[in-house]
């Protein structure tokens, strides 16, 4: 296995730049999807254009992963099945296993609780025809502190129950990913599935 060493060049397609750059391997503090939680002096790829993290050498993916799996909380909720499988559908269509699933609702639970537009619009979309049904399935992940934090003001600012907000959250992934095939997202998931998948 090659390792990268601090300064190392290589080339990649720059998310951002939407091009193939020139990278340097750089140490960098690298947020985690919750937003709030950053693993420090990681080993990364950074475009030497934009300045932004490309890429993350196979080297760095252990440290980051041991940050995703810290203090979890047990989420549970029944919900209608066909949202489990829009789950499973959307990670097939990443590229990943349907096992990825907990890490793509992590992922949109962070989204619509840091988006106000997505925050404002939760009950509706727990109330859409895309979530009706008999919730016959049973729906679970973990989820570290923060992520359990914002659950929880979800639910407070929303007045839902926590299985609406669930649904809600699926029901944006949804739209996102298999309606409206957001490229944005796809990439930022793409990129994080595959550290964790």
């Amino acid at each position: 296995m090659q390792l990268h060493k601090i300064g190392d060049k290589s080339r990649a397609i720059c998310p951002f730049c939407k091009e193939l750059r020139a990278t340097t391997f750089r140490e960098r503090d690298v947020p985690l999807s919750s937003g709030k939680s950053v693993v420090r002096e990681v080993l990364v790829s950074v475009c030497d254009t934009c300045d932004r993290v490309v890429g993350v050498p196979q080297q760095s993916v252990p440290r980051i992963r041991e940050a995703l799996h810290a203090a979890r909380h047990s989420l549970e909720a029944r919900v209608p099945r066909h949202l489990l499988d829009a789950m499973a559908l959307a990670c097939h269509e990443l590229g990943f296993s349907p096992d990825c699933s907990p890490v793509l609702f992590r992922f949109y639970l962070q989204r619509v609780s840091a988006q106000p537009r997505l925050r404002a619009q939760l009950a509706t979309l727990s109330g859409s025809q895309d979530a009706l049904g008999p919730a016959s399935a049973r729906f679970s992940a973990k989820l570290n502190d923060d992520l359990y934090g914002r659950l929880l003001e979800l639910e407070r600012q929303s007045h839902l129950k926590k299985a609406d907000v669930v649904k809600g959250v699926i029901v944006q992934m949804k739209r996102d990913i298999l309606d409206d095939r957001r490229k944005d997202v796809r990439q930022q998931l793409k990129g994080l599935l595959g550290l964790v998948g």
